[in-house]
This record gives structure tokens, C-alpha cells and sequence, in this order.
């Protein structure tokens, strides 16, 4: 629950941070590995998910790698971001 100002404080649901919630580490550090790994499968492993993986995370074994990899490319904000990340790849081959 989030507190709307606009709406005398009462509580509504929300997407958005809450009072007493913060980004940790681990979630920034989360956000950084899924941007890392999409820089790599866009670019350098040529969308090969189980490589881009294995350099972001080099300890993962084939077999776990291949597993997350495929769920990190199912997660909604990392669609958005390579969504984002491919927009800005073809304006600049325009240029």
C-alpha cells in the first residue's frame, strides 16, 4: 500500500516503493547482473542466453545457467529493458 497525498492520505494499492522500503544491495545488484547479462546476449553471445549467463554468473553450471537464463529472459522488466536496449541499438545504426 502506498500513501496518496492527492487523496488525504488515504491508502490505495501500488506499484510504487512504500515507507520503510528501500533498494538493498542485493535488489540493485539484481538490476545490474539482468542489465550486464542483456548487454552480453544483445551484443557479444549473440542471443545465446546460456553464455551471456555463464559470464555474469562464471561459478553457475551448464545446466543451472541454461535454466535461469531462460527465466530471466521471461521476466517483464527485463523484456522492457531489452525492449529499450534494441530501440536504442537500431537508432544508432540509422545515424
Amino acid at each position: 500500500m502506498i500513501i496518496n497525498s492527492d487523496q488525504n492520505h488515504k491508502l490505495r494499492p501500488g506499484r510504487s516503493i512504500v515507507f520503510g522500503q528501500h533498494l538493498t544491495l542485493g535488489i540493485v545488484r539484481g538490476m545490474w547482473n539482468a542489465s550486464h547479462f542483456l548487454d552480453l546476449y544483445l551484443g557479444d553471445a549473440k542471443g545465446n542466453g546460456v553464455q551471456s549467463y555463464l559470464k555474469v554468473f562464471p561459478n553457475a553450471k551448464y545446466q543451472s545457467a541454461k535454466a535461469s537464463a531462460s527465466r530471466l529472459l521471461k521476466k517483464p522488466s527485463v523484456i522492457m529493458a531489452m525492449k529499450h536496449k534494441l530501440e536504442i541499438m537500431e537508432n544508432v545504426d540509422k545515424c
